[in-house]
């Protein structure tokens, strides 16, 4: 049996393996994203979104706290939401998107894909939000699966900074 073309190998290879073709193509979107980042992309990341006041005067801010160390580290992409209402640790991937870093989801700090209230908010490898660097400019995010709170939140613009 003779196979000329890339694809009919792989899901030859599924077969043979026990795993159906959109299974072998998720094993490999998987291993593509990888904990931590490319050595260009390693530091801390930061936003701090303000979304008003309460109704009492209260501010409503959220920091988002972004942490890229190599690859090989164990936890290597760690993004952590805390401020009004929100007090979450993700355990993250990226993914090359070009030039750019895209920041999936991988669980939450305790190990599940729930969050603590039992609520699966994100599925496993869902694009949270893509990072690319502008030609001498600021740094731009492009929200997914992951969007602040608020009218005023464009889909892509100048949010997180580097700050180490």
């Amino acid at each position: 049996m003779r196979m000329t073309t890339t694809p009919k190998r792989f899901a030859a290879l599924a077969l043979l393996a026990g795993l159906s073709a959109p299974a072998l193509a998720q094993e490999a979107a998987q291993r593509s994203a990888q904990e931590g980042a490319p050595k260009d992309w390693q530091g801390r990341y930061r936003y701090a979104h303000s979304a008003g006041r309460t109704a009492g005067g209260t501010g409503i801010v959220v920091t988002y706290d972004l942490v890229l160390r190599p690859p090989d580290v164990r936890d290597g992409c760690v993004l952590t939401l805390r401020g009004f209402q929100a007090d979450e640790t993700v355990r993250c991937r990226t993914r090359r998107e070009g030039p750019g870093l895209a920041v999936v989801f991988e669980r939450y700090g305790d190990g599940k894909t729930v969050n603590k209230y039992g609520v699966a908010v994100y599925k496993p490898d869902q694009p949270l939000f893509s990072l690319a660097k502008g030609a001498g400019g600021p740094l731009v995010t492009r929200w997914q699966g992951l969007k602040p709170d608020g009218a005023d939140v464009a889909e892509s613009g100048a949010y997180f900074a580097r700050v180490k």
